[in-house]
């Protein structure tokens, strides 16, 4: 499923209805953020609940004893919680007696730190009778630069939990507005702090298994949100790119991957085209997009994408090219991607 976070200083409830068209279910929110301004939380926190609750959002609020505070409830008063609407709990750390769990799983559906739990917690929660199917676990996001998760690191993490067949959520940055106070952007994996979030999902979701994708910071864009929600839903991958005007009728249409997989190409199944007029031939660069031209014979109109750096070649045309951003989602293509080319 996909999330998105909100903060109450950078409160946007337009950017909830339109996340809510593009497929989002949860709302991920935090009330122990040391730099945030909560003067007015009496104001906006009804406000936003409201809209939450209109929209069919699930909000996710990240449990920690200042929470109670922020919310003028007594300390681990859970009933409250129900009472105020949530349904789902991000429990932070402090959680470690499977009675209390179990205890909160008759209301809550229970979301606990990924970076606390291990093997022998779950294999205690297991026996315990902890209900996995109202479980899943949740990677922290990291607000400073160099401080995420090595992409090894947190599939070694991930490979513990699959073994119980929990729902692993992680975050990516947003890309239209990061997250006060540092702006550095809000990423589970480090190496996805500088890489544009739609690329960066698509990794979790095809690499490391991950089923539920959460924007960390403030706010993406509703294209960013949009091509997250169709390869989760359906394993199409949108590709901005710039095609030549002949080639512009290739935009927007759903197109196969042949199974065959080619190691240095990605082969589509479009119908081949004889006689196809030699044009542009060039060094083929990665993220190319390229069509065979007459001098291949039979294979005249077949197009592809390079995958890595080849040599001149007479009998291709380069008609088009990746936006660099997203170079490296061609990585994640498989017999099973469907692909569309969207206009940059």
């Amino acid at each position: 499923m996909l999330g998105i976070s909100v903060y109450f200083q950078d409160l946007n409830l337009k950017y909830l209805e339109e996340a809510k068209k593009c497929g989002a279910k949860y709302v991920f929110t935090s009330l122990h953020i040391p730099e945030e301004d909560y003067s007015d939380l009496d104001q906006k926190l009804p406000l936003f609940l409201e809209k939450c609750h209109s929209l069919g959002l699930q909000v996710v609020p990240d449990v920690s004893p200042v929470t109670f505070e922020k919310l003028n409830i007594p300390h681990q008063d859970y009933k409250q919680l129900k009472r105020m609407g949530f349904k789902a709990l991000r429990l932070d750390y402090g959680f470690d007696d499977y009675e209390v769990i179990k205890e909160l799983q008759k209301d809550f559906y229970l979301m606990l730190n990924a970076s606390v739990v291990n093997d022998q917690y779950l294999k205690g929660a297991q026996e315990a009778g902890v209900d996995f199917d109202k479980l899943a676990l949740t990677h922290n996001f990291y607000p400073h630069s160099e401080t995420g998760l090595s992409l090894e690191y947190f599939q070694k993490k991930n490979k513990t939990f699959q073994k119980y067949h929990l729902t692993v959520q992680a975050f990516v940055c947003g890309d239209v507005l990061k997250r006060f106070p540092l702006y550095e952007g809000l990423p589970t994996v480090e190496k996805h702090r500088t890489m544009n979030p739609y690329v960066a999902a698509v990794e979790l979701i095809h690499d490391c298994g991950i089923k539920d994708i959460l924007i960390g910071d403030s706010e993406a864009s509703i294209s960013t949100l949009k091509n997250i929600q169709a390869y989760m839903d359906k394993n199409i991958m949108h590709i901005p790119c710039h095609l030549e005007k002949e080639y512009e009728y290739l935009y927007d249409q759903e197109i196969q991957v042949r199974k065959d997989l080619a190691e240095k190409i990605v082969r589509l199944t479009l119908p081949r085209t004889p006689d196809i007029p030699i044009f542009h031939n060039t060094i083929r660069q990665r993220g190319y997009i390229v069509m065979e031209n007459k001098l291949a014979g039979r294979y005249s109109g077949e197009v592809h994408i390079i995958k890595e750096s080849l040599p001149f070649e007479a009998r291709t045309n380069v008609i088009g090219f990746i936006h660099p951003e997203y170079i490296d989602i061609i990585d994640y293509i498989d017999a099973q991607t469907t692909i569309v080319f969207e206009r940059i």
